[in-house]
């Protein structure tokens, strides 16, 4: 089975240089990604008024961003146009299910933030996550996991601790004028905040658009929020919480039917949740190792999930330990793959 993280790449120094040693490091594996994302693009109805709105959004409200994507740009060797569309490519395929974040408040090791990452089969030969350390000239080191070419702050650690894991959820609320990308959104804060009440302010302050997302955000402190992003609306459903997790559906009761399942999509979902509230009202997770044995659950709605049982399956693995400002990453799914740790 091939491996979905493959590539350890570091950055130092500006948004630029930064920019620049990410393309060269990632160069193969970015072409593949702009070759995965071209059908999208060649589809797209008024390309130039699209990323004309997407280069304003990122000029208005983090300039820093667009120079670090001219940088990748530069040096993977890819038109910038092709690659600002994948950082702001918001397709959403209802066809598999993706993706388990959790939250713990407390274990043997501190708080923790932690997910499958889920992916329908066709996408396991597409250019592979990458696991990207950086050390900016300005702002905070972090860790980052995320597709070849993209600057998305999901699935991301910065050196104060402060992390976030995610699940795709949709959004169908109105998302037009100048707004920028929730992935981005969180590249930036992910780059300065510390804490998560520091986060939740920042995702404030901007005007939103994207996919739609459930975020689960925790810190070394040991604060946690569920983050409902049905952008760009955008709900805490969750506070400080023993707990917490998501299966591709919204949280906040007055976000029911507001995401972008269809619902064929949402009764496999559902039963994702049931599985998991089962779980958790007969079982209190003291530990990571237990964590790590409910994620290499098997079932047709277990969270370590293969096909043809499930409609998707898991390709990487991610736990985060704020305390020890760690990552913990098993490169295809938990149930066959050792987990290895990284430090921020």
């Amino acid at each position: 089975m091939k491996p979905t993280v493959e590539k350890e790449i570091f950055c130092r120094g500006t948004p630029r240089k930064c920019g620049r040693e990410y393309g060269e490091q990632a160069r193969e594996e970015i072409r593949r990604e702009v070759e995965f994302s071209a059908p999208g693009f060649k589809e797209l109805s008024g390309p130039d008024h699209f990323l004309r709105c997407a280069e304003l959004s990122l000029q208005t409200y983090a300039p820093e961003i667009l120079d670090e994507l001219t940088g990748v740009a530069e040096g993977a060797g890819v038109d910038i146009p092709a690659l600002l569309f994948l950082n702001v490519w918001n397709s959403f395929d209802d066809a598999e299910e993706r993706c388990t974040p959790f939250l713990l408040r407390q274990s043997d090791r501190g708080p923790v933030a932690a997910k499958n990452n889920d992916g329908p089969e066709r996408e396991r030969f597409r250019a592979p996550f990458i696991l990207r350390k950086v050390e900016p000239d300005h702002g905070l080191p972090f860790l980052q996991v995320t597709y070849a070419g993209w600057l998305s702050g999901l699935d991301m650690m910065n050196s104060a601790g402060l992390v976030n894991t995610h699940g795709s959820v949709g959004s169908l609320f109105p998302r037009g004028g100048n707004r920028l990308d929730i992935r981005l959104r969180m590249y930036r804060l992910m780059r300065h905040c510390r804490t998560v009440p520091e986060l939740l302010s920042g995702l404030e302050a901007v005007p939103l658009t994207g996919k739609g997302f459930s975020i689960m955000a925790g810190d070394a402190e040991g604060q946690n929020a569920v983050i409902d992003a049905a952008v760009p609306e955008i709900i805490i459903s969750g506070r400080d919480v023993d707990h917490a997790f998501s299966t591709n559906l919204y949280i906040a009761p007055e976000l029911d039917g507001r995401d972008g399942r269809t619902p064929a999509g949402r009764i496999h979902n559902r039963g994702r949740r049931r599985f998991l509230q089962d779980f958790f009202a007969g079982h209190t997770l003291r530990s990571v190792g237990e964590l790590q044995a409910l994620m290499r659950t098997h079932g047709e709605f277990a969270p370590c999930r293969h096909v043809p049982l499930c409609p998707s399956s898991t390709f990487w693995s991610m736990i985060a330990l704020p305390a020890e400002r760690k990552i913990l990453l098993a490169s295809g799914a938990p149930c066959e793959t050792e987990y290895r740790e990284y430090e921020v």
